[in-house]
């Protein structure tokens, strides 16, 4: 038994905007800073588009590693905000995107 891989009606452009969107609107709650497109793939079956983007997170922060201080030197002493990301599963045939998950 082979599965069908579904072509898709909803282009990259479009799938990406309805992530974004869709994105703002869930989290607009939280401070949200930086957001970013960050990677597009179409799902194996090709039913939806995965728009992972990502987004600095000000309540949490990076440390800065040797090289970091070696290179940037003393500015680099001062927190910076840890990169998040999150994959918005978008559907390739209406455009709507239907969930969000944390990016690992």
């Amino acid at each position: 038994m082979s599965a069908t891989i579904q072509e898709s009606k909803v282009d990259i452009h479009k799938a990406v905007k309805s992530a974004f969107s869709f994105f703002t609107k869930s989290f607009a709650h939280e401070i949200i800073r930086n957001l970013q497109l960050e990677e597009v793939e179409l799902s194996e079956d090709g039913h939806f588009w995965l728009i992972t983007l990502g987004y600095d997170d000000p309540a949490v922060t990076a440390k800065n590693s040797l090289s970091d201080i070696i290179i940037q030197g003393a500015s680099s002493l001062r927190p910076r905000p840890l990169r998040k990301y999150k994959v918005v599963r978008v559907d390739s045939e209406t455009g709507k995107a239907v969930a969000v998950k944390i990016r690992q």
